[in-house]
């Protein structure tokens, strides 16, 4: 039973679909019919546009071949030139009807705007030149373009001669018949003009491709002719800029000093602050002079290429940086002498103090403390800084090379000092680098400079009777004896020896000791730090002094 019902479906669904291919099929039909009948009702209709517009085109011919005036005569001549457009134009749409094969040309010009046609005639020079750079390949493109173009219609005109013959022969429309006929003789006559244009095309193309030259001597003869030309003379507009350029520069200074002459031997301030715009709006007028003679040059040279070039390149450029003009006008005050930083002041720039040695787009830094302490700083860079008069006693730096320095808790010798780092040299050996903005920032103790050895020590409350009368006095003495003894090597260093009393602390009597040392013996404050503290520890147990230690007494009720 499920076989039957299977078999069943299967027979619905085969006539189902034989209806619907049947119908798609008879529709198909219907639809080539229905376009066929108004294809040829179009071209009926065109032939009749045909008969008229021919009447009217031989009407117009007589009334031509009469005597008439010539107002009369211009009028029919103008109309005598439509008509036959406008006929020309059926004959191709009657063969694009009945073959569908566009067989037409139409050449639209494209107006354009008065603008565009001055960009052009500044631009035909420089365009001029690049195209005889490329005018042999672009030949070539364009013939085979040509040649492809003219092959296409020939071929179509070839199709739609079959075309109209098989028409013609099928005799269907015999009303048709004569514009058929008319329409083949047409078409023939096109085909030989094709076959004409394409011989014509070819014999052009094998000529260009015969005579072309390899790349490398295609390229050698073009760096020829441009040195030849367009090189020689640009080289001639180079020197006239160069020289023209160091006549206004080597003027500058004999400029500036007639300018203020005055101002020089009365106030040096004033012309230090006059000088640097003085000398900027000079350099800027002798560039600008010294391009416009080369401009010059090239125009008496009569080299419009170059000249429309250059040109252009800086009108570019001028246009391009339009939106940088404000950042521009905020560099000229410092490139002036006239902004927040001034030559010959002193800068805080990236955590250091720098000397502000010239101005410029790029300014010249230098920090006489540092190794290499020069460098170069774009302007846009200082713009939100500030400079200050120099102090002739300030220092550029807190250590030199070979200073002994307390650092971060390190004890060292300063082995190199550079504007981006810090070499400090331990005792041991040891080598601490440090970034230089961040080893300024931790304020280091310079001990070359001048240092001391101070420390404080107590002494107990059983000795209060004679603190101050005996005991101070005694140590002084002895310490000084011994450390002038021990250390003779060293004593024409010691400066300044004292012990003090400090106050009553809550388990001793405070007392301080004082040693101050030129900065020669640096490298020897631990060794001297340590050696005094054994020498107290001596003299205490030499003289029975106690040395008290932090202590919690507890007194007990007897109850």
């Amino acid at each position: 039973m499920k076989k039957i019902l299977i078999y069943c479906l299967f027979i619905l669904s085969i006539n189902i679909f034989a209806n619907e291919t049947k119908t798609t099929e008879d529709n198909s039909v219907e639809k080539e019919s229905t376009f066929e009948q108004r294809r040829i009702d179009r071209l009926k209709r065109i032939r009749i546009d045909l008969i008229q517009l021919k009447s009217k085109i031989n009407d117009v011919k007589k009334t031509l071949e009469a005597d008439i005036d010539m107002v009369s005569k211009i009028q029919n001549e103008t109309k005598l030139a439509q008509l036959e457009r406008e006929y020309n134009k059926n004959r191709f749409l009657f063969i694009e009807t009945a073959t569908n094969i566009n067989l037409s040309v139409d050449r639209k010009k494209q107006k354009k705007s008065d603008f565009m046609d001055d960009v052009k005639q500044i631009l035909e020079p420089a365009l001029n030149s690049v195209k005889q750079i490329s005018e042999r390949p672009r030949e070539i493109q364009e013939l085979k373009e040509r040649i492809d173009v003219e092959s296409t219609r020939y071929e179509g005109a070839v199709e739609a001669k079959e075309e109209i013959e098989r028409l013609f022969k099928s005799g269907k429309e015999k009303i048709l018949g004569p514009r058929y006929k008319a329409s083949i003789s047409m078409l023939n006559k096109l085909i030989e003009e094709q076959e004409v244009k394409l011989e014509d095309l070819e014999y052009k193309l094998l000529n260009l491709e015969k005579n072309e030259k390899s790349i490398v001597s295609t390229f050698s003869g073009l760096i020829f002719e441009f040195f030849k030309t367009k090189g020689k003379n640009l080289g001639l507009a180079f020197i006239v800029f160069i020289s023209f350029f160091w006549v206004f520069k080597t003027g500058q200074n004999r400029f500036l000093a007639i300018i203020l002459f005055r101002q020089n031997q009365q106030n040096k301030d004033f012309y230090q602050w006059m000088s640097r715009p003085i000398k900027v709006i000079y350099n800027a007028l002798g560039t600008l002079m010294s391009f416009f003679f080369a401009i010059l040059t090239l125009y008496v040279l009569n080299d419009w290429v170059l000249v429309t070039f250059i040109i252009f390149v800086l009108a570019a450029l001028v246009w391009s940086s339009k939106q940088y003009l404000p950042l521009f006008l905020e560099q000229s005050k410092i490139v002036l002498n006239l902004g927040a930083i001034r030559e010959e002041e002193r800068l805080f720039y990236q955590g250091l103090p720098w000397k502000i040695d010239s101005l410029g787009y790029y300014c010249r830094l230098s920090n006489p403390s540092l190794e290499g302490g020069s460098m170069r700083v774009n302007t846009k860079e200082l713009l939100s800084s500030n400079s200050r008069k120099i102090i002739p006693s300030e220092p550029w730096f807190p250590t030199k090379k070979n200073d002994w320095v307390e650092v971060d808790d390190v004890f060292g010798q300063v082995i190199l000092q550079t504007s981006e780092q810090v070499i400090v040299k331990k005792v041991g050996g040891e080598n601490k680098f440090y970034k230089t903005d961040e080893f300024y920032s931790l304020k280091p103790e310079n001990l070359s400079l001048g240092f001391s050895i101070e420390f404080n020590f107590g002494i107990d409350y059983s000795h209060q009777s004679t603190i101050v009368t005996e005991i101070i006095p005694n140590i002084e003495s002895e310490l000084t004896s011994i450390l002038y003894n021990k250390h003779s090597d060293l004593k024409h260093c010691f400066e300044q020896l004292t012990v003090e009393f400090v106050n009553a602390g809550a388990s001793s009597l405070d007392l301080r000791f004082f040693l101050k040392c030129d900065g020669e013996i640096a490298a020897k404050k631990k060794y001297l730090f340590r050696s005094i503290q054994v020498e107290f520890i001596n003299l205490c147990n030499k003289y029975d002094y106690i040395i008290p230690f932090n202590q919690l007494t507890v007194h007990m009720n007897n109850e």
